[in-house]
């Protein structure tokens, strides 16, 4: 029964029915079949939206909204490139510190990737790196600062999972700053090989310009983690912050969020946090499904069968997540497999938290992985080329995620050391 309803569930996708839909169709089918009582339907889907720290979603999009608004990305990409646009690649350096400027803002890859990609894909056209060479290096930075707190998909994963969504934050900062080290470092290896030219080193004054101008932006960041890890207010109570702190910036310091522009943001959140509750409430109904069916209890036993330890179950989980996330997207992904797969992670041993981090890590690259990542399509959209031409120049920088994601997976101290050193 299992495999009829994951199958039922793998045509509705490929045959284009929306996420959320195909979740709901498959379970409803399987509940037809296993002659389960239907009232179970509105109860699991009510059940898995209603939840007070899922609330944190929809807030944290608005902040995101909100804080696009008054030039704050390009405040931030001026910064970035006062910091690091002297480097080899100078301005594909920029893009990786903008990103990790402006994803502690957004909390969304699309979102970053609509962005930084708005502002730097031209810049970068201009001084000849190639609109698909461009539009590959803002997906890998996006890609990266998915990483970079708060995310969306940690706060989905740390509800589902029960796991402190404070500590899945700050665990996410190492690997996020392994990752971007990584591809500044192959950035700057191309930018010689290929001649990429880099801007002169910004004044002592043009820096700390940039730094005052950026300075409210950034301490958006200090503002929910701080809140956070000293106990002032949990993760939703820090996304409502979050919210108040990006009305007071846009409306009242930059004064460039009329009540017009506030209320399209108010709705562009109600639509995506509405898609993203039914996708979330649809797939706790096929979990539930699924766990009548016993189907997570099959595969313990499979994957206790194939055998491999930690490192063997941390190898499968990414290669699940690499192309399910590519299809489904972070959040419906990990909303469907978390209650799966994490029972087995803690079952051989694997913190849940460093777990989380690699599945973060794994859904940066999904994502954008060609051809049919979704924020990849995002980032072509807004860089105006296909997917096939970014491939090419993307799949170097994918590999070098991906194997640096496998570090993380294989180095739980690594992920673990500033949430213990902090007292998680």
């Amino acid at each position: 029964m299992g495999g009829l309803l994951l199958g039922i569930f793998g045509l509705l996708v490929l045959a284009a029915v929306p996420i959320g839909f195909a979740l709901a169709i498959a379970a409803v089918i399987a509940i037809l079949v296993a002659d389960l009582p239907l009232v179970v339907i509105p109860q699991q889907i009510v059940a898995g939206m209603d939840s007070f720290p899922m609330l944190a979603v929809p807030l944290f999009i608005l902040a995101g909204y909100l804080m696009e608004v008054g030039g704050i990305s390009r405040r931030l990409v001026t910064l970035a490139r006062a910091l690091v646009g002297h480097l080899p690649g100078g301005l594909g350096q920029v893009v990786i510190v903008a990103e990790i400027f402006f994803s502690g803002v957004s909390g969304s890859t699309s979102a970053d990737a609509a962005a930084v990609g708005g502002i730097m894909v031209p810049q970068l056209t201009a001084n000849g790196y190639g609109r698909a060479r461009a539009t590959a290096i803002v997906s890998a930075a996006c890609g990266m600062g998915i990483l970079i707190p708060p995310a969306i998909v940690m706060v989905v994963y740390g509800v589902i999972g029960n796991v402190s969504v404070g500590a899945l934050f700050v665990a996410s900062i190492v690997p996020a700053l392994l990752i971007a080290v990584g591809l500044m470092t192959q950035i700057g290896w191309q930018a010689r090989r290929e001649g990429w030219p880099a801007a002169e080193r910004a004044s002592a004054a043009e820096l700390r310009r940039a730094a005052i101008d950026a300075l409210l932006p950034l301490f958006m960041i200090v503002v929910i983690l701080g809140g956070i890890r000293f106990g002032f207010f949990t993760p939703t109570e820090a996304a409502a912050v979050a919210v108040a702190y990006a009305l007071l910036l846009a409306g009242l310091v930059y004064r460039s969020l009329t009540l017009a522009e506030l209320w399209r943001k108010v709705v562009q959140t109600a639509v995506v946090s509405g898609m993203v509750l039914f996708v979330v409430g649809a797939a706790h109904l096929l979990g539930w499904v699924l766990a009548v069916l016993q189907v997570p209890q099959t595969l313990a036993s499979s994957v206790v069968g194939i055998g491999g330890g930690q490192i063997g179950f941390m190898l499968l989980t990414i290669l699940i997540f690499l192309p399910l996330g590519a299809i489904l997207e972070g959040v419906p992904a990990v909303v469907l497999l978390t209650p799966i797969l994490l029972p087995l992670a803690m079952q051989l041993g694997i913190d849940p938290v460093h777990y989380g981090a690699v599945i973060v890590a794994t859904q940066g690259i999904s994502v954008f992985l060609p051809p049919v990542g979704v924020s990849l399509l995002v980032a072509c959209s807004v860089g105006g080329v296909e997917p096939a031409d970014v491939a090419r120049p993307l799949w170097p920088y994918l590999a070098l995620m991906l194997a640096l994601t496998v570090a993380v997976a294989f180095l739980p101290g690594a992920v673990l050391f500033l949430p213990e050193l902090l007292g998680y």
